[in-house]
C-alpha cells in the first residue's frame, strides 16, 4: 500500500470521527422548546397504545361501570335525562379522562329525596366518579411506569388525591351545566373562559397521579402547559368531538367513548407530563 493510500485512509478515518463527534454533540439541541412542535410525547401515544393493549383494561372495565349506570338511571323511578335525541354538534369535554354517559342525573332531583332514594342516588353518582377515578390512575400510572408495586396504601392515596380533582371538574362542569341553553353569544362569552381552563389544567391529571395533591397538581399543570396552549386547545377539541361522536352510537355509546377516548386522553397526559418534567413518583 502506497503512502497516499494510507493518508487517504486516515483522512476518511478522521472524518468519520468528525461526524460521530457532530452527530454526538448536535443530539441534544433537538430536543428544544418549541411552541411550533407539538407538545413532546404525543406523536408515540398510539404506538405506545399498540406496544402495550393492557392500557386499554381500565378504562374498557370502567366503561363497561358506566354503561351499567345509565341501565340503572332509565330503570330507577328517580328522574334523569337522556342525552343523544338533539342533532346539534357538541365537544364532551369534562377535564379528565372519562367517556359520555347516556344518562345525566341533575343536582335538583335529589332535593326532597327519601333517604332510601337519596342514598341510591348518590351512590351511583359516587361509583361513577370512583371507578373512572381508578382507571385514570392505573392508566396513567402504567404509561409513566410508576412502580409502587403493590403499595396499597399509596396508591389509595394518589385515588383518592384523583378522585378529588375530578369531583371538583365534575362541581364546575354540573354547575355550567345548571345554566341551561344560555344562547349562542353568552355560550361563546362563557366558551373561552372555560376552554383557557381546561388548556391550563390539562395536565393535573397526571401531576395528581406522580405524588402532587389536587391543588398543587392544578398550580403545576398551569406553569407546565405555557408555550403549548393552542396545541393542548385543539387535542380539547379533538377528544371532546371524538367522545361526543362515540357517545353517540347506539347501545354501546357509553363503553365505546370510555374505552377509546378515557384511554388514549389519559396516556395522552402522560405522555406530555412526562416530556415536560422528570417524573416525582414520591
Amino acid at each position: 500500500m502506497s503512502d497516499d493510500d494510507g493518508d487517504d485512509g486516515r483522512e476518511r478515518a478522521s472524518t468519520d470521527e468528525a461526524e460521530s463527534v457532530t452527530t454526538d454533540g448536535a443530539a441534544p439541541e433537538t430536543d428544544t422548546d418549541d411552541t411550533d412542535t407539538p407538545p413532546t410525547g404525543i406523536a408515540d401515544v398510539i404506538p405506545r397504545l399498540r406496544r402495550d393493549p393492557a392500557l386499554l383494561v381500565p378504562f374498557t372495565a370502567a366503561g363497561l361501570v358506566l354503561a351499567l349506570l345509565d341501565r340503572l338511571r332509565r330503570w330507577d323511578p328517580i328522574p334523569a335525562l337522556v342525552t343523544g335525541d338533539d342533532v346539534s354538534i357538541g365537544i364532551e369535554y369534562a377535564g379528565y379522562p372519562t367517556g359520555v354517559s347516556n344518562t345525566i342525573r341533575p343536582l335538583e332531583v335529589l332535593v326532597d329525596l327519601k333517604l332510601p332514594y337519596l342514598v341510591w342516588a348518590v351512590g351511583l353518582e359516587a361509583l361513577a366518579l370512583a371507578v373512572v377515578a381508578a382507571a385514570g390512575t392505573v392508566t396513567i400510572a402504567r404509561t409513566l411506569a410508576v412502580g409502587d408495586g403493590w403499595d396499597w396504601p399509596r396508591w389509595g392515596r394518589r385515588w383518592l388525591a384523583y378522585l378529588g380533582l375530578i369531583v371538583l371538574f365534575d362541581a364546575v362542569g354540573r354547575a355550567v351545566g345548571s345554566l341551561g341553553d344560555v344562547g349562542l353569544v353568552v355560550g361563546a362569552v362563557l366558551a373561552v373562559p372555560l376552554s383557557a381552563v381546561f388548556v391550563r389544567f390539562f395536565l393535573a391529571p397526571a401531576f395528581v397521579v406522580t405524588g402532587s395533591g389536587p391543588v398543587a397538581a392544578l398550580a403545576r399543570s398551569a406553569r407546565a402547559t405555557r408555550g403549548i396552549g393552542w396545541q393542548l386547545l385543539a387535542l380539547v377539541v379533538g377528544f371532546g368531538l371524538a367522545a361526543w361522536l362515540l357517545g353517540r352510537v347506539p347501545y354501546v355509546g357509553t363503553a365505546l367513548s370510555t374505552t377509546l377516548v378515557g384511554s388514549i386522553l389519559a396516556v395522552t397526559m402522560a405522555a406530555i407530563r412526562g416530556g415536560n418534567e422528570p417524573t416525582d413518583c414520591g
